[in-house]
């Protein structure tokens, strides 16, 4: 058997040895006590390791005064290039009085570049006072190109006074399609009075096929009143193969 003493030496070095993981990681069951120098050493050397972690991450648990001179150079270095690339970003925590002359010059030219994108854009955002006389012609020009395309698409965002002679033609040639189309497909957005006469007649004629589809269907929408004659004895010879096909399946 083991002698009680050897198995009381061994669950007290077990202890001993859980006491100091625990305090390694810095873990609340710590009992900085129970440890000898040497660990105490250790020990403070991973504490000042995870601060230092902490520094370099911007956490708000970093103590500062814990940090050797090059610790503390790394951390400034990474928190100005962090509050740089906000500043580049144009976020609202950049703090413009940590910046060079040469970091300012940048952050200055990022901003009229932005500015410049989000004009490109039509953004709400654009200040059209950051751009160039170039630029603002460029915009200027993007801005017209989207306007026609929003009044060939019949948006309500169009400007018809922006349109150039050639622009609104396009556009009014665009409506006369969709609203041709419209016609064909029986909308109720279709408008009779800009068809010419012979899209008139093919929207007739149009009207006429489906409506007799329909009744050949027998579709409550049909409506005998467009029928011809031959349409009418056509529906009448549908509405009979209807009658007998239900009787032979009966």
């Amino acid at each position: 058997m083991i002698p009680v003493l050897v198995l009381f030496f061994q669950l007290a070095a077990q202890t001993d040895d859980i006491n100091f993981a625990a305090c390694l990681k810095g873990l609340p069951s710590c009992d900085l006590s129970a440890l000898q120098p040497q660990q105490l050493t250790q020990v403070s050397e991973a504490m000042k390791a995870r601060n230092f972690e902490k520094c370099q991450t911007g956490s708000p648990n970093c103590d500062p005064t814990l940090l050797s001179s090059d610790q503390a150079a790394q951390v400034r270095q990474l928190r100005e290039r962090a509050n740089l690339d906000r500043c580049l970003e144009g976020g609202a925590n950049c703090d413009p009085t940590r910046l060079s002359t040469s970091q300012v010059k940048l952050v200055n030219t990022r901003r009229l570049e932005r500015n410049r994108e989000l004009c490109l854009q039509g953004s709400a955002r654009c200040n059209p006072l950051l751009l160039t006389a170039d630029e603002q012609r460029q915009v200027e020009m993007v801005f017209k190109r989207r306007n026609a395309d929003a009044c060939r698409d019949g948006l309500a965002t169009c400007d018809p006074l922006l349109l150039t002679t050639a622009e609104l033609e396009s556009v009014q040639n665009a409506n006369r399609r969709r609203n041709l189309d419209s016609c064909l497909n029986g909308m109720a957005s279709c408008d009779p009075h800009l068809l010419t006469a012979k899209e008139a007649e093919s929207v007739r004629d149009t009207i006429r096929r489906r409506n007799l589809d329909k009744c050949k269907a027998g579709a409550s929408t049909c409506d005998p009143l467009l029928l011809t004659a031959p349409e009418s004895a056509a529906v009448s010879a549908a509405y009979r193969q209807r009658q007998q096909s239900q009787q032979r399946k009966r």
